[in-house]
């Protein structure tokens, strides 16, 4: 109740201002025209009537044509025949509007004769028409601007829910995607060392708890996450041995923050693609660097028969990444080595 009051009270209010600023101008004009200040009072009367006779429906277009505007115009998706519509209407309602006041203050009012109508008028019509045109020019173009910056909003939005939901996504996949990893690790550790087995699974709910700790996390510190991989290298060394090599090289003053699971997904990556033995060790290096990137590499010695898989992790891991600080991971690859660079990310 109290907004429909306050709307009222503002229309009544731009209604006033419009008329106040048509008398100005209605007096300003015939002082151009070489009026004087000296003028009787009836003068003025019949010039601020006039003036607001005109002033008020110009004024009023701007009601108008909000109104069509909802139903007839688009300016974005169909410019030309909006701007062909919208002229169409101003011309008819300039036109309607110019006549109609002429005709009521020369004829009615002044009570002139209609054969001197247009010898009277017509300078002061051209004008106004001209008037009438810069108007609705400056109308279509805040109206233009309006629709194209509502536009450019409801896109950004659109494509940020559109990489939120992406986001989530890829979120999504990397528990199912490290725990069916973990599962044929441990199968494989069954059917050839059950004390080991045995261990790794203890371990492993151990860790899993750790993994619901982060399951809703976007990020964490680097040192959670650098304690967090130190204990899944663990449970991969239970099954590798000294085969499996890995340093990590990081300061205990570092700052910065990485997506959860992020170190854990490389060094399962280095695992799964290469071979893995006393002879051929692997050796995956962890390290921090000073300009807030964080390293990670491994030795390339690539199975024989490489195990299933489409590299979702590691696409998963720089998709996310490039959604949160807007930055690439980098890769790089020869024969000698595999290393990606994760930007770590930095909260100010």
């Amino acid at each position: 109740m109290n907004k429909v009051r306050h709307d009222k009270k503002q229309t009544l209010v731009d209604w006033l201002i419009a008329a106040v600023v048509s008398i100005l101008i209605g007096i300003i004009t015939m002082l151009l025209m070489g009026g004087s200040l000296k003028n009787p009072f009836s003068l003025y009367a019949w010039n601020a009537g006039y003036s607001m006779c005109l002033g008020l429906p110009l004024f009023a277009s701007g009601y108008w044509f909000r109104l069509y505007e909802k139903f007839f115009i688009d300016w974005i998706r169909k410019p030309v025949q909006s701007i062909t519509i919208a002229q169409l209407v101003h011309l008819v309602y300039a036109s309607s509007v110019i006549f109609i006041v002429n005709w009521f203050w020369f004829i009615v009012v002044s009570g002139h004769e209609w054969e001197n109508f247009w010898e009277y008028n017509k300078g002061t019509i051209l004008a106004e028409y001209i008037i009438f045109v810069i108007i609705a020019a400056i109308i279509y173009a805040i109206s233009f601007f309006k629709a194209w910056r509502q536009e450019v909003r409801d896109s950004e939005e659109v494509k940020t829910e559109a990489l939120s939901l992406k986001y989530q996504v890829l979120q999504n996949q990397v528990n199912p995607h490290f725990l069916f990893n973990s599962l044929n690790v441990l199968g494989s550790l069954i059917d050839t060392d059950v004390v080991k087995a045995k261990k790794f699974t203890r371990e492993l709910s151990h860790f899993f708890r750790n993994v619901l700790q982060f399951k809703d996390k976007d990020i964490i510190p680097l040192q959670e996450e650098l304690d967090f991989v130190k204990k899944y290298i663990y449970l991969q060394q239970i099954r590798f041995g000294k085969a499996l090599e890995v340093e990590i090289i990081a300061s205990k003053n570092m700052r910065g923050n990485v997506i959860p699971l992020s170190l854990q997904t490389l060094v399962e990556n280095a695992i799964k693609h290469n071979e893995i033995s006393k002879a051929s060790p692997l050796r995956i290096i962890i390290a921090v660097t000073d300009d807030r990137t964080l390293i990670v590499e491994n030795n390339i010695q690539l199975k024989n028969a490489m195990e299933p898989g489409n590299k979702t992790g590691l696409r998963n891991l720089a998709g996310r990444y490039e959604f949160l600080t807007g930055k690439k991971v980098e890769i790089t690859q020869n024969s000698k080595y595999f290393r990606v660079i994760l930007p770590l990310i930095v909260l100010d």
